[in-house]
């Protein structure tokens, strides 16, 4: 698969106030799939297996930002505590998945008829969408390549973050123009965690069906929550290992952590019908 370049992907600017915007990248469909997975990392990134993008979505370029986040917590009277506070073009973190998918609502219902005109939905990614669009057509551990040295030049992990989040779109972009895919913070995924998801998938399955998949098995208690969450990317503490493409975290829906935080997913139907209860 080719990925087109940054100049090529239509960028769409969201504007939630008068001085805070949110920009979004058209990601292309990929209707004969992309390579979800890795080899020898993890058996939860295993087999190796093609998912069919079946239509174009858009994506934010960064994860949301304080800023951004900000405009929807005033207007909700919200009291939203960020770890690292006052710091407006960083991540907003201990983000709980449930705030993040109210975040998406509000977007939905106060946005909607601003939103590029093939979406017509705010959501979270779902693990695939994430995947496919983080790789911008590589197939390598991160967009710039394999290794540490590629991995500084595109994202904020333990050996150059001095220990903190950091501001957003200060590496180097992927291939669509998304940046910080790799580190700063784990972005909250759509699907419910399933540690055996891949071996259930059958080559050139659907986003749609690999998070439909997630909801049904994933639905189980584990450690006494009902609703363990998928995030992707990694975070500013995290190893190269847990920055890849590939590698799939998980965390119970309501945890709130300094290195979590979410991005945005404009699509033109709801993907799954989530549960939000618990």
């Amino acid at each position: 698969m080719s990925a087109k370049g940054d100049d090529e992907c239509e960028q769409h600017i969201l504007k939630l106030e008068d001085d805070v915007t949110m920009a979004f990248r058209r990601i292309p469909a990929c209707p004969q799939g992309f390579l979800m997975g890795s080899r020898g990392y993890s058996a939860n990134e295993e087999p190796m297996h093609r998912v069919v993008i079946p239509e174009n979505f858009w994506l934010a370029e960064t994860p949301v930002t304080q800023a951004q986040f900000a405009v929807w917590t005033r207007s909700a009277a919200m009291n939203h505590m960020n770890y690292y506070p006052n710091k407006l073009d960083h991540p907003a973190e201990q983000m709980s998945w449930h705030e993040a998918d109210q975040y998406c609502n509000w977007l939905t219902q106060h946005f909607a008829d601003e939103l590029p005109p093939e979406c017509r939905f705010a959501t979270l990614p779902t693990e695939a969408h994430w995947e496919y669009a983080c790789r911008g057509g590589t197939e390598t551990e991160y967009h710039t390549g394999d290794g540490k040295a590629a991995l500084r030049e595109a994202g904020w992990f333990y050996k150059n973050a001095n220990e903190t989040t950091r501001p957003v779109a200060q590496l180097q972009p992927n291939p669509w123009g998304l940046c910080d895919m790799h580190g700063n913070v784990w972005e909250w995924c759509l699907d419910r965690w399933d540690e055996h998801a891949y071996r259930l998938r059958r080559d050139g399955i659907t986003a749609a069906e690999t998070a439909a998949l997630n909801e049904e098995f994933g639905a189980r208690e584990l450690y006494g929550n009902p609703d363990p969450r998928m995030w992707r990317g990694g975070a500013f503490g995290d190893s190269t290992a847990a920055c890849r493409s590939a590698c799939r975290g998980w965390n119970l829906a309501g945890l709130r952590f300094r290195g979590n935080g979410f991005r945005v997913c404009l699509v033109r139907s709801p993907i799954v019908q989530k549960d939000r209860a618990g």
